[in-house]
């Protein structure tokens, strides 16, 4: 806990930001390399990959400066950090045991369902 008093976690937040603003660039390149495909913008304006991918990045630029300075945004980013670090993890052991009982849970409402459905279907069929 030394840690989180020590700087409220102000580089995770700082990096997660920017994890999601290249996620945001990455993003709009690729919609406007579709767009370019589909109306062949290429073709009709000269230097278009280059405008996109400068306009992508001052966008993705500004998000994070306007997160960054929010002083809204960012303690509510400093309490979200604050609990998720109070999280308590499972460790192996109780994975294993929650992985296997969804997965037994999961199969038994799926038989269930395939039951129903299947006595669903002769209901509807003797019907016919």
């Amino acid at each position: 806990m030394s840690l989180t008093a020590k700087d409220n976690g102000k580089k995770w937040i700082q990096s997660s930001v920017a994890i999601g603003c290249m996620l945001l660039v990455y993003i709009q390149i690729t919609f406007f390399t579709q767009m370019a495909e589909w109306f062949e913008l290429e073709s009709k304006i000269k230097f278009y990959m280059a405008i996109t991918q400068f306009i992508s990045v001052l966008t993705a630029l500004g998000v994070f400066i306007y997160i960054i300075k929010n002083p809204k945004t960012s303690s509510f980013l400093e309490e979200v950090y604050q609990e998720a670090v109070k999280v308590v993890w499972p460790d192996k052991n109780e994975t294993v045991k929650h992985t296997i009982g969804i997965m037994i849970g999961v199969t038994i409402v799926g038989t269930l369902l395939a039951v129903f459905d299947l006595a669903a279907t002769w209901l509807l069929s003797l019907i016919n």
